[in-house]
């Protein structure tokens, strides 16, 4: 009878404090975090997932199965209103087993601003580690998970079995605080100022588009001396077009000058193998509209850097990110239907019903446009990729007008889930030997999140640029977290290993 008894008042006692919305043993009902507004997480990639991994799977930490919780992904940060109506938050914590790398992270709590808890860094395949705070008085509960000391990289974090005790008020997930703006650049002087850069590559044959970044009062004139032959400046936009056969080096003289005044700043352009030799400056569609982006969004983007002064000082490229394609086994009639032609063709969805007419206009106000893929199958948010398409895509996007490429790894992890140095290396590479056969210029991008130490081989594989971390949000601290990490990644520590280097040799 005792053991009956004894048993009895366990199960009892479980159910109480693990049951949603129960009582727990001290007398507070228990509240998991999950069953909470979760879609107020911040987060560095992919989405919050109620239950579930970062990729949508069980939650498994250290080979233990886990069924309530928060998936998240570093850098990633909730907060939590209690309004001191709760006595205890609990969880067990880590790196989710699914992470195809080893990731690592840190978790952090803070109560009201002050630290209450902090995990360690914490790696794929640890067990997971257990939280038990006293959260008594506090007001705003903040659960962070940075990256640990390699970057963010499959940093999959699961807040598995996170529940708080309530004795008072519900706790209730806000939006964090809004960064304020901070304006520190000067404004321009109404004088004529030259702010392009002072180099420019082409590959012989490729069509030009050079708009001369000028800050001052408009309307402005602008002239340039010793254009090569090929060449012709639109004096009142400062667009040189055209193109240029001949392999070598010319100095150009670019002016500006408007009723207060002139400047004059010497470009050499440099015709040959080489181009991307300043970093691009641009704008990319994802962290503004998502899913979301369309033609019309496109076109105002470019129209606002135009008229906020970004492009007078040399900013140039507006960037269309994912899902402008077809989306796979979608319903959806917006986004949904065939992916590509009989002629293999990659074809874009109702949202972008013109690429060429889109990308004319880009160009027509002096800026330059760029597209994304993935060399997987699929795309990061599950569109069509380039898999097995290479070379018709990159003669697509050439045909189509761009100037940029980003091509991010994403869905080639369902070709290389555990990929070797090499496996890394190959659908770069195929995609620069494709782009090198096409008769238009086109910045390549590697999107691949750092994987390999990509700053030691992304000149290999011919790339004119490449990430080094995992994912930014918009915001300073995101940036600035990843400009000044004290690692081996932070980019003041890459910075010899580009810009401008040359297309991969035939």
């Amino acid at each position: 009878m005792r053991t009956y008894c004894a048993a009895m008042i366990l199960c009892i006692t479980l159910s109480m404090m693990f049951c949603p919305g129960g009582a727990s043993a001290a007398g507070g009902k228990m509240v998991w975090l999950s069953d909470l507004d979760i879609s107020k997480t911040q987060q560095g990639w992919s989405s919050p997932r109620k239950d579930l991994s970062v990729d949508g799977n069980a939650m498994r930490i250290g080979g233990q199965t886990l069924k309530k919780g928060l998936g998240t992904h570093a850098d990633s940060i909730l907060y939590v209103q209690l309004d001191g109506g709760s006595r205890r938050f609990t969880a067990q914590v880590g790196v989710d087993d699914e992470a195809a790398q080893a990731g690592s992270v840190e978790f952090r709590i803070l109560g009201d601003g002050k630290e209450l808890y902090k995990s360690g860094t914490i790696r794929r395949s640890d067990k997971a580690k257990q939280v038990d705070i006293d959260v008594s008085g506090v007001k705003m509960l903040t659960l962070t998970v940075n990256g640990g000391p390699d970057g963010i990289n499959y940093d999959h974090a699961d807040w598995a079995e996170a529940a708080f005790e309530v004795v008072g008020a519900q706790p209730k997930t806000i939006d964090g605080p809004k960064e304020e703006p901070v304006i520190l650049t000067p404004k321009p002087s109404l004088e004529p100022r030259i702010n392009s850069a002072k180099v420019f590559g082409v590959r012989p044959g490729s069509p030009v588009l050079y708009t001369i970044a000028a800050t001052g009062q408009r309307p402005m004139q602008f002239a340039a001396d010793g254009l090569p032959k090929g060449l012709s400046l639109d004096p009142a936009t400062g667009q040189i077009t055209g193109s240029i056969r001949e392999r070598g080096e010319y100095k150009i003289t670019l002016t500006a000058s408007n009723p207060l005044g002139k400047a004059t700043r010497s470009l050499r352009l440099v015709v040959g193998d080489t181009i991307a030799l300043t970093p691009p400056l641009g704008w990319n569609s994802w962290n503004c509209w998502g899913c979301a982006v369309d033609e019309q969004k496109i076109r105002e983007a470019a129209d606002a850097m135009v008229a906020s002064g970004l492009a007078h000082h040399g900013w140039q490229y507006i960037n269309i990110d994912d899902c402008w394609m077809v989306k796979r086994n979608s319903n959806d009639p917006v986004v949904g239907g065939p992916t590509r032609d009989d002629c293999g063709r990659i074809l874009t969805n109702d949202r972008f019903p013109d690429m060429k007419a889109l990308t004319d206009y880009v160009h027509g106000v002096g800026l330059k446009m760029g597209i994304y893929i993935s060399p997987g199958p699929w795309t990061c948010q599950e569109y069509e990729g380039s898999w097995q398409h290479e070379m018709v895509d990159a003669f697509r996007f050439a045909d189509w007008g761009f100037d940029y490429l980003k091509y991010d790894w994403c869905g080639y992890g369902s070709i290389a889930p555990q990929p070797t140095l090499k496996q890394m290396k190959d659908p770069y590479l195929l995609m620069r030997l494709c782009l090198d056969r096409v008769d238009r210029d086109i910045v390549y991008s590697l999107c691949q999140y750092g994987m390999g130490d990509v700053w030691k081989w992304g000149a290999e594989v011919g790339g004119n640029g490449w990430r080094t971390t995992g994912d930014i949000s918009d915001s300073w601290g995101s940036m600035s977290g990843i400009g000044f990490a004290q690692n081996d990644k932070a980019q003041v520590r890459l910075a010899s290993h580009g810009p401008g280097l040359p297309s991969h040799p035939l």
